[in-house]
Formats: structure tokens, sequence, C-alpha cells
């Protein structure tokens, strides 16, 4: 393996990257740094970059929600990952004036998870200087560097993506990272459906919210209670919504269509056309049905996270037949 060029080296080599040991994963990534791959769609020099990459990419764009392995997750909250990014943010940064704030933070051992929200703000206002100015084949790995801050679990970090990046951006990359696709027009017509979305995946995107923000969480279990159908694309076009109005939900418009045909051109958009006129005429997919699905799905969420809702606030509480409410009373079990 030591001596492959890139068209022998295939990431297909990784089939199972998720279920490698913390170890075997440093060890992997070790080997490959400094070798040309062939990825699927271009050539990359570094297959150590190509490598995290895909580590990062583990549960994105999926149909159901993926969970990262505990060694994949140690390996990605690593000292040596961190170390591998900052070592290739200063060979990137070499040929900038940078402050000596930012030198000796980059230089510190200090892992980029323990970095403060303004120690990133200042070491990332040189990479977007970087980036405009540098040719593409120069920047894969400027590319990664968002995904593997998304992950990361340091309270700075977390500060500066809730401060620092669009709520739209946020928006679609929890969607995406929750099993979901982030296009509503993707799921036109089919309703309520739990291999579209379920618990599931609302309990994925409560814990990302959470992780971001308490009151996030709090007001995306208000948004669900609120919402008369729980189709995927009425549900991801008020979650939109949701995220525009900076993650509150009160005088939230809640969309109650499932047909959408945003994004959708010419021969897409005839076919989802004809595909939502199918489903319209679908017993299935009447108003009794929907929200009787959609209670069904709001009742199993909602009782799940219920132990986190306590811990956030004692005084919430939940009501199996009323689904969601503040008050001070008991949590009432059936």
């Amino acid at each position: 393996m030591e001596n492959r060029n890139y068209t022998e080296i295939s990431m297909d080599d990784y089939e199972k990257i998720d279920s490698m040991t913390t170890e075997e994963l440093i060890e992997s990534h070790k080997r490959l740094v400094g070798k040309t791959c062939k990825c699927e769609y271009y050539e990359i020099e570094d297959c150590g970059v190509e490598f995290i990459r895909k580590i990062l990419s583990l549960d994105w764009g999926r149909s159901i929600v993926y969970h990262y392995s505990q060694d994949t997750e140690n390996f990605i909250q690593s000292k040596y990952l961190s170390d591998y990014f900052k070592t290739s943010i200063r060979e990137l940064l070499s040929s900038e004036e940078l402050s000596d704030k930012v030198v000796n933070t980059i230089n510190s051992d200090k892992l980029i998870s323990d970095m403060s929200d303004e120690e990133l703000i200042e070491i990332f206002s040189f990479i977007r200087d970087f980036y405009r100015k540098s040719e593409q084949e120069t920047v894969k790995l400027v590319d990664l560097i968002m995904p593997y801050l998304y992950k990361l679990n340091g309270k700075g970090v977390v500060s500066f993506i809730k401060n620092n990046v669009n709520n739209r951006d946020l928006a679609s990359h929890i969607l995406l990272t929750s099993g979901l696709i982030d296009r509503a027009s993707f799921y036109s017509g089919r309703g309520v459906n739990y291999g579209d979305l379920n618990e599931e995946n609302l309990i994925a995107i409560f814990g990302k919210l959470l992780k971001l923000d308490q009151s996030y969480a709090i007001e995306f279990v208000k948004m669900v209670k609120q919402m008369k159908t729980l189709g995927a694309t009425e549900f991801i076009n008020s979650f939109m919504n949701f995220a525009a109005s900076d993650f509150k939900s009160k005088h939230l418009k809640n969309e109650d269509s499932n047909i959408s045909f945003v994004g959708l051109y010419g021969q897409a958009r005839d076919n989802a056309a004809f595909a939502s006129i199918i489903s319209a005429m679908s017993s299935e997919n009447d108003m009794e049905y929907q929200i009787i699905a959609s209670e069904g799905m709001k009742h199993s969420f909602i009782s799940r996270i219920t132990p986190i809702l306590i811990e956030i606030n004692p005084e919430i509480t939940y009501d199996y037949n009323q689904s969601y409410y503040y008050g001070k009373s008991d949590i009432k079990r059936r």
C-alpha cells in the first residue's frame, strides 16, 4: 500500500471505515497522508484529506439517521485530528502575514475544540481571505474545516458556529445530517410517511439544536407541537422558516401543504406534479389520516425527549393527550 499511486488507491479500500477502532483510524490516516488517490468525482493530491472527508460525511444525505461509532467519534474529537488540521492550516497560511495572536494559537498545544470563539474568528478571517484568492486545487482541505467544526464539542466552536454561520446554511446542515434531504420538493405529495420523516429524525434534529442552544431545542419542540401534519415536505419548509425566525416558534407560520415544486424544473417538475396528483388520490393521504399519524409521531418524539426536557427545566410538563405544554404539574403517565 505504501507504494501505490492514485490509480490504485481508492476509498473502496475503506468501505468499513466506520467500524475501525480509533487507533486503526489514526494508523490508516498516517499511511495515507501525502499519497495521491482517486475519489468519486475528481483526483485529489492527498489521500489523507479524502480519508477525512469520508469520515466527516458518513452521516451526510442519508435516508435514515446515522450514528457514529464511539471510536469514530473519538477520532473526530482527538488531539491527533486537531493537530492535523492545525498543521494544515499553518501550511496553508504560511505565506500570509498573520497576527502574533493567531500564530501563537495555531502553534500552541491547544485543541481546536478548546479554542475560544474569538480565536476561531481571527483564524477564519485569514482562511476566508486565503480561500478567495486561492486556486481551486489548493482549497480542498479548507472545504473540510467547517464540516469538522460542526462535529466538535467545544463551547467556543459551538459559539462560533451559532454566531457566524447563516441560519439557512445551518438549518440545511442539520437536516442533511439527520436523515433528511434539505429540499422540501424531494418529498412533494407523499404526505405523512414514516419512511420519509419519523421521530428518529426529530430526535436527531432536537439533539443538534440542543448542542447549539437549549432555547433552540425547546422552541423546536413547540414548533413540532404546533404543526397540524408532519409530512416531510411541510416539515422541511416549516423548519427552514423556523431557522429564518432565529429558531423561535412564536408567530411562526408553519406550512401545512405537502406539495412543493421549489427547485424543480422541466421533466423533474412534471414528474413531481404527477406523483403529487396520484398521492392526493390515495386514501392514506386524507386529512384525518395525516393528523392521526402526525399525532402519533409527536407522541413518540416528545415522550422520548421528556427526560431531557425535565433536566433543562423541571417545570416543563408533558400530557399524552395534549402533547406538549408548560406548567407546574407532574408528568402524566398512562
